[in-house]
C-alpha cells in the first residue's frame, strides 16, 4: 500500500491514499518518524472486531432490515519504505 502517514489526536497512525482512502496502521516500530512522509507499506489487513464488544463495531441497516456489522480493519505493517520525505497533497477544488 502506498500513501501518506498521518497521526490523529488520539495518537493513532493512518495511511492516507492519494484518492483519500484511510487505513489505520498497526506497526511494531514507532511510526512517528514517518508522519508526513509518502511511504510504501508492506504487510497484511487485520479485522479488529475481536478487540471490543460487537456493540462497539460500526453497523448499518441491510436491505433485509437487519443490522449488518462492519468490523474495522487495520493494516499490520511488516515493512515500510520511504518514497518521499514529504507528501504531495492535491489542491482543493475552488467553488
Amino acid at each position: 500500500m502506498k500513501g501518506c502517514v498521518v497521526k490523529n489526536a488520539e495518537g493513532e497512525y493512518f495511511l492516507v491514499s492519494q484518492r483519500g482512502g484511510r487505513v489505520k496502521l498497526e506497526a511494531a516500530e514507532e511510526m512517528g518518524s514517518h508522519v508526513g512522509q509518502l511511504v510504501r507499506a508492506s504487510g497484511a489487513f487485520l479485522d479488529t472486531h475481536e478487540k471490543g464488544s460487537s456493540s462497539a463495531a460500526p453497523s448499518t441497516m441491510g436491505s433485509s432490515g437487519k443490522t449488518v456489522l462492519h468490523p474495522e480493519r487495520e493494516f499490520r505493517v511488516l515493512k515500510i519504505d520511504v518514497l518521499s520525505q514529504t507528501c504531495v497533497t492535491t489542491p482543493a477544488k475552488k467553488r
